[in-house]
């Protein structure tokens, strides 16, 4: 338990020191790569601010459960912090989905589109370790 608070409290503190996942070097190059606008740039980051800490929280919970399941004493508690780990992180996949595609609808049709085949395959191999970037 002090081990999951601890871990909670070293992510949000790396977080506070770190640059935001939304860098300027993020939004340059999705900028560049997906010709967006001055207005389509400016859409997009504010959505992704909007859903950064959305994600922190989702990784904070999934990290405190998968360290639930690394000092479960039984088998049963285990088991149910299983089922939560698999809850959460259907529910980070279906949000962080549902945040991208506000992403892509922010950008040309075309372009859009070739964001989701881009990022798509990140999504499902995200370990949430770290809230998901843009890129």
């Amino acid at each position: 338990m002090v081990a999951g608070v601890a871990g909670i409290a070293a992510f949000f503190v790396t977080r506070k020191l770190a640059p935001p996942p939304a860098s300027a070097a993020e939004l340059t190059w999705l900028t560049s790569e997906f010709q967006l606008s001055p207005e389509q740039a400016g859409r997009i980051q504010a959505l992704h601010d909007a859903y950064t800490p959305v994600c922190a929280q989702h990784c904070a919970s999934i990290l405190d459960t998968k360290d639930r399941i690394a000092d479960a004493t039984s088998p049963a508690v285990k088991a149910t912090a299983q089922a939560e780990l698999q809850r959460l992180v259907a529910t980070c996949h279906d949000s962080t989905q549902a945040h991208l595609q506000a992403v892509a609808a922010a950008m040309d049709p075309a372009q859009g589109a070739r964001y989701l085949a881009m990022i798509g395959p990140r999504l499902s191999a995200h370990q949430h370790a770290e809230p998901f970037g843009l890129r």
